[in-house]
């Protein structure tokens, strides 16, 4: 794995568009572990090897470790040039969908509360102090957050509504938060740009297609197929996005779409399937 951090070195100087790793899950030996694209037109190659499932995978800033939910609950940070990985001490249990902050050091995640296996609130913790952080006292199920690029907010998706999945915005350090998307129908998978632009899959248009929408605009629908498409993730120049989908097949497999030609470029043909990508970022940290 090497090539992955001279790929993540190596971008931090480039002015031409950023061919990071893309790590995503797909099957070895039967469970749902992380692969790794290293550069595009490369062959994809398994680094994970747990007794569990891994549900959901995020970046550290640096590059070279992983933080993966397991389907038993834990949660491992994961050495992507070794493959090994370490349990993170965590004060809660039974956690999904946690993702590692920009800075390296806070966890955002959802948690269940006592009074209601129905509702779920949006907390933090900073792995340096260990605190946590209740940033949300909402009606219903929040789930799936996902940091901004300067980690100073937290996107997030809110089922108060049965009918809807909204996409909401809450601060990460005073708990404010904002509503941006109402009653329209399912919003799952974001991924938030650094200029604040998501994209999702969503449902408005009658299929789960992929979407963006900028601060304050109007959604705009990238793909349009009966296919799931689904897991979108930003390049790290944010000039390209990679996706899971459904189309060719009906077994879910990685693609690169273009935002502005809305050309799509196939990257997995895995036996068992690619899902949940997500681009390295762009930079190491020494």
């Amino acid at each position: 794995m090497a090539m992955v951090l001279s790929a993540l070195l190596l971008a931090g100087c480039r002015s031409e568009p950023v061919d990071a790793p893309i790590a995503f899950l797909g099957q070895r030996d039967g469970l749902w572990q992380v692969w790794m694209i290293e550069r595009q037109g490369a062959e994809p190659k398994p680094v994970s090897s747990e007794q569990e499932d891994v549900i959901r995978l995020s970046w550290f800033p640096d590059g070279r470790e992983m933080l993966l939910n397991l389907q038993d609950g834990r949660l491992v940070r994961l050495d992507i040039e070794t493959g090994a990985a370490r349990k993170v001490d965590f004060p809660a249990q039974g956690v999904a969908d946690a993702v590692i902050a920009p800075d390296g050091r806070r966890i955002a995640y959802s948690v269940s509360m006592v009074d209601s296996g129905d509702r779920n609130d949006i907390w933090t913790f900073d792995l340096t102090t260990r605190k946590s952080q209740k940033l949300t006292n909402m009606p219903g199920l929040q789930h799936n957050p996902v940091w901004s690029a300067d980690g100073k907010s937290i996107y997030f998706l809110s089922a108060s509504n049965p009918q809807s999945h909204d996409l909401w915005r809450v601060d990460a350090t005073t708990g404010s938060s904002e509503q941006l998307t109402v009653n329209a129908l399912y919003h799952f998978d974001p991924a938030v740009r650094e200029d604040g632009r998501i994209a999702y899959s969503g449902n408005s248009g009658g299929d789960y297609d992929l979407w963006t929408v900028k601060p304050g605009g109007t959604p705009e629908r990238l793909t349009e197929d009966a296919a799931l498409d689904a897991h979108p993730s930003w390049s790290p120049d944010g000039k390209a996005l990679v996706l899971e989908s459904t189309r060719e097949g009906g077994i879910s497999q990685l693609w690169r779409i273009d935002p502005k030609s809305r050309q799509l470029t196939r990257l997995t043909n895995l036996k068992g399937g690619a899902r949940m990508p997500v681009w390295a970022p762009a930079r190491a940290i020494p």
